[in-house]
Parts: structure tokens; sequence; C-alpha cells
């Protein structure tokens, strides 16, 4: 199975929005070769979470290729923005199948703050959707879990962490996919391997790390990560994992 995983994508009319950049983007994600089996948005579709930004959002999100799934990042939900989301794409949660990968995408997103919370009401949904029979199960949401490095100051993991963590890491969750900070990063944390995108069209990036998306490629527990720059048209594999091997090669890190 093959991933393109994307992340911030801050559609709106204002110059926050580096449309040029998506656009090239779009193109190197539907230039796939083998074609990503699914396109997994993080989050900040939008930058305002108003309705002509989610009425161009649809536009464009519509010009990828294949099966696209979406969950809501803090600026989608900004002046009421989490009821367009809906209307828009659909469910802020669910629970899908792609082959026999099971995926749940969350809803991290308070209305009107920065902050993240899951909170304990969906804990049993989760968990539920956890112990389903799929070989390799993935989650996504927008806020992180854990500190992302060179992202500035830490304000934004999730306020309920801990109890998250503990239960995809009970559940020996594969694969977490999360967005927020603008930067590429990945880190194992027991049989779990946390997987951030840096920003796909924000003007808002860090230092020169610049714009880019994430190729995931699985077979059963065997991940690797291609990091791709937008701007470069260039590709790196990042991390190679596998748990059931024991194997993780991080090359965000020197060997």
């Amino acid at each position: 199975m093959r991933i393109a995983h994307i992340s911030d994508l801050h559609i709106t009319q204002a110059n926050e929005f580096k449309e040029k950049t998506f656009e090239k983007g779009r193109i190197a994600v539907n230039s796939l070769e083998p074609s990503a089996d699914l396109v997994f948005i993080s989050g900040d579709i939008s930058y305002e979470g108003i309705l002509p930004e989610y009425e161009l959002a649809r536009e464009k999100i519509k010009e990828f290729k294949g099966t696209t799934m979406l969950i809501p990042g803090n600026h989608d939900a900004r002046h009421m923005g989490f009821q367009l989301f809906e209307e828009f794409f659909g469910r802020l949660e669910f629970y899908k199948r792609v082959g026999d990968v099971g995926i749940i995408g969350l809803d991290s997103t308070e209305p009107d703050k920065d902050e993240g919370h899951i909170g304990r009401d969906k804990y049993g949904w989760i968990e539920q959707n956890l112990k389903n029979p799929d070989k390799i199960t993935i989650v996504g949401l927008h806020h992180h879990l854990v500190p992302v490095p060179n992202s500035g100051r830490e304000q934004n993991i999730i306020i309920d962490a801990g109890g998250v963590l503990d239960l995809v890491l009970k559940n020996e969750v594969t694969l977490i996919l999360m967005g927020h900070r603008h930067v590429p990063h990945a880190v194992r944390v027991h049989n779990t391997l946390m997987l951030n995108a840096g920003t796909f069209s924000s003007a808002r990036t860090r230092a020169h790390l610049g714009n880019s998306f994430n190729i995931i490629d699985m077979q059963n527990k065997s991940i690797t990560v291609t990091a791709y720059d937008i701007e470069k048209s260039k590709e790196k594999v990042m991390v190679e994992f596998d748990s059931d091997k024991d194997m993780y090669i991080n090359r965000y890190y020197p060997q």
C-alpha cells in the first residue's frame, strides 16, 4: 500500500496560501509511480475556516487522483468551520478500510482554539476500532502526541496525549499520521511509528525546510517513509521501520 501523506494546506485567497506550490505538489502526488492508493490529509485544509475557503478547498482537493481522506485541523475549526468541514468533506471522525488496512480519523480540534483534545468519551469507540481484525491499523489526527523538534516552542500537544498514547501503544497501532507543526519528522515509540508531515502549501515554513509531503510505502508492518521536497522536486528516504523485525532506521538523525 502506498500513501501520500499531506498536511497544512492552508487554502485561502490570501498570501498565506502558496497556490503555485500547491499545484506543483499536486502534480507530484498525482504522478507518483506507483500511484498512491490513498491521499491522507491531516488537517488545516483552510486558513480561517470560512465559506469561501472551503469552496476553494473543495475544488482544489478534487484535483487529487484516487481515494482521499481528510481530518480537520485547528484552522478548519475557526469561525464555525467545523460545521462547514462536515458539509464539504464528510464526517469529522471515521473508521474506514483500504484493503486490509484499517484507518481511524480523529478530530483533535476545539472551536477557535489552537490547542488539541480528543476526549475520554471517544476512547471506547477508538479502542473498539483498534481491536478490528485488520493486519494494520493507522490513526490520523491533526495535533501531535509527542513534541516535534525544530518547530518552535511546544504548546499544542493534545491535552490528553497520555491517554491517547496509552490507547495506541497498548493496541500496537502500526502508524500515527499527524500535522500541525509544519515540520516533517518521525519517531518510534514502542512498536508504533509516529509520523508528522510538513506543510504542503503554506507560506509559514520553518527555516530552510520548505514545503513537503510524505510518501509512505507499507508491506504488512514494514514501512518506508520518503520525504518529498516540493520546490526542489526531490525525494529522500527518511525512515525504514518494521516492528516485527525490530528494525528502525531514522535518517532525520545521523546514523
